[in-house]
């Protein structure tokens, strides 16, 4: 009789483990960070990032839970929305915006235009983005593009 009791307990455990598969894995890349700092390059070619910028007042914010990233900004996007939705894959050093969506009330509107400036003050150049993940800890996130070095802090 116990040892029945002990097989049925293990299969209930088993299973809530493997039934849980809205279990995000992005470990500390998980949760709200707020942009501070921006620093650009005058183009790809260049070697190191001139050009500064205070994205403080802008109050933009990158949130991520499982692959989806909402952006959102004191700043409307093309005079319609402040929120922008993204997909993304997130991979050991590796950050990879794969989709961007502009929200709209009553829908969302994928971006198609690989050389759209949309979206360049949120940190993301075109409709797709790569970067790579020079720190990240639970409070600072540092992340580097061809163009772009973004500064993140979290918010707990």
């Amino acid at each position: 009789m116990r040892h029945s009791h002990f097989i049925t307990i293990c299969f209930l455990l088993t299973s809530l483990l493997f039934s849980c598969s809205k279990v995000s894995h992005n470990g500390k890349l998980d949760g709200r960070w707020r942009m501070k700092e921006c620093y650009s390059k005058a183009s790809k070619e260049d070697t190191h990032y001139t050009q500064y910028s205070n994205k403080m007042e802008s109050s933009i914010f990158w949130s991520f839970h499982l692959n989806i990233l909402q952006i959102t900004s004191s700043s409307l996007l093309n005079g319609h929305s402040n929120n922008t939705m993204c997909r993304f894959v997130y991979e050991g050093d590796r950050l990879s915006i794969t989709n961007v969506y502009i929200n709209f009330r009553d829908k969302d509107s994928l971006a198609t235009d690989p050389n759209t400036t949309t979206f360049v003050p949120l940190g993301i150049r075109g409709n797709a983005s790569n970067y790579h993940i020079k720190r990240l800890t639970s409070s600072e996130m540092i992340l580097c593009s061809d163009m772009d070095s973004l500064i993140f802090y979290q918010l707990h």
